[in-house]
């Protein structure tokens, strides 16, 4: 039986979400996605572009298709015209989105940027020399690409030409997989070594320190591990071992690296804790520039650069209470049933992980039923979600978005 495309959390506006569940803000539950996508599930190249596109606005995608003369038809603007389904799956090899921008990379390896922050659209062509990019991942700061010949490097405005240009890193890191968080990025290189590099202050670059690393910087901690699958979450970080451990760092403030969590005030939490957090990663928030900047968190100091602790600590804990704010170096994380993980993905404050027999845990920040439990809570327990289990079905693969989890899942 082929696989089938689920996918829950908060509902964008101009999303196949948005036609999944049109009266609900919110998608607490896993909700098989419209039929109309069918053409893209059928041999997708790239899961990850799969999923992407769910969670994407579909309205931006179609049009930075149509400015770039691969859909021609006036009537291929809508996310259930067939036609308009299979020319994405054939034309695109990667969709990635990020607020007022818009990447494609289509067969040829070439990579366009569309700024869909005005009425109309305006594209430029990445420059990469002769080099084809063919993966590619976005977050606050950094726009990092992957060419064909598995070349890693960062994406950057070319002031001097008005556009975008591919700069491999120095010196070069053949990679088989790249990852964005908000201010940080990891890269997998074919051996099995993970890099960072980026803002450090929530421990999220893995190397026991806060410090900023401009260059990718190899993780000692986990030099002797080779590593299989890397994940970004908003400031914290994941990783999947050869032999199928679960490794996790970085900022632990709604319980998404898995271990107990500081709470606050306000109820609506599961696992170790009892009160959940104030939510400031939302939607609104970001759509408003009102999130916090690394200077005004309490827990940094003024330089935005340093925890206002003891940093060469394995990880930082709360005074009066056993609960782990950060972890700055990647810290093993034990499923329940102590089962092998084959896959994880980081949203921005949750974390989803896929097991060898197919089963699915989330944990982490709940407010938007990204979790896929049923309900908005948070937990910093990592949780089976029961859906998959009650319908007797696989999970597959695993992507999560900022607030959204989406997975490929199968009859057993």
């Amino acid at each position: 039986m082929e696989n089938e495309i689920y996918v829950w959390g908060y509902k964008r506006p101009n999303t196949m979400m948005t036609i999944a569940q049109s009266n609900k803000r919110f998608v607490t539950l896993p909700q098989k996605s419209p039929a109309e996508i069918g053409f893209l599930t059928k041999k997708p190249k790239n899961i990850n572009k799969l999923n992407e596109f769910l969670v994407s606005d579909f309205n931006a995608i179609i049009s930075a298709l149509k400015l770039k003369g691969q859909i021609l038809s006036e009537h291929h603007h809508t996310c259930s015209d067939a036609a308009t389904c299979t020319c994405i799956r054939d034309c695109l090899n990667e969709i990635c989105q990020h607020e007022d921008q818009t990447y494609l990379i289509d067969n040829n390896g070439t990579c366009y940027v569309f700024d869909n922050s005005n009425d109309k659209l305006d594209n430029s062509i990445v420059y990469t020399g002769k080099a084809k990019l063919n993966q590619l991942t976005t977050g606050d700061t950094f726009t990092i690409g992957l060419t064909e010949q598995c070349i890693a490097g960062c994406i950057d405005r070319d002031s001097a030409n008005a556009g975008y240009i591919f700069r491999p890193f120095t010196p070069s890191i053949i990679c088989k997989q790249v990852s964005c968080g908000k201010e940080h990025g990891l890269l997998l290189s074919t051996d099995g070594q993970v890099y960072s590099f980026g803002l450090g202050s929530r421990g999220q670059l893995g190397h026991g320190v806060t410090d900023r690393q401009l260059q990718p910087k190899l993780i000692e901690a986990i030099e002797a591990v080779s590593m299989a699958n890397i994940s970004c979450g908003g400031w914290h970080s994941a990783a999947v071992s050869d032999i199928h451990d679960l490794y996790i760092w970085g900022w632990n403030e709604s319980g998404q690296l898995g271990f107990k969590m500081k709470t606050s005030n306000r109820s609506n939490v599961k696992g170790h804790s009892t009160i959940s957090l104030e939510s400031h990663d939302s939607p609104h928030n970001l759509s408003q520039g009102k999130i916090r900047t690394l200077k005004e968190d309490p827990l940094c100091s003024q330089s935005g650069d340093h925890l206002a602790s003891n940093t060469h600590e394995r990880h930082v804990r709360d005074m009066d209470k056993e609960c782990v704010l950060f972890h700055l170096v990647p810290e093993i994380l034990d499923l329940p049933g102590d089962r092998n993980v084959s896959e994880v993905s980081c949203g921005s404050r949750h974390t989803a992980a896929v097991t060898d027999d197919g089963f699915l845990f989330t944990w982490g920040w709940g407010e938007y039923g990204q979790l896929g439990h049923g309900d908005r809570c948070t937990t910093d327990t990592p949780t089976q979600v029961q859906y998959f289990t009650d319908n007797n079905l696989i999970v597959t693969h695993l992507y999560c978005q900022n607030w959204n989890t989406v997975v490929s899942a199968k009859q057993r």
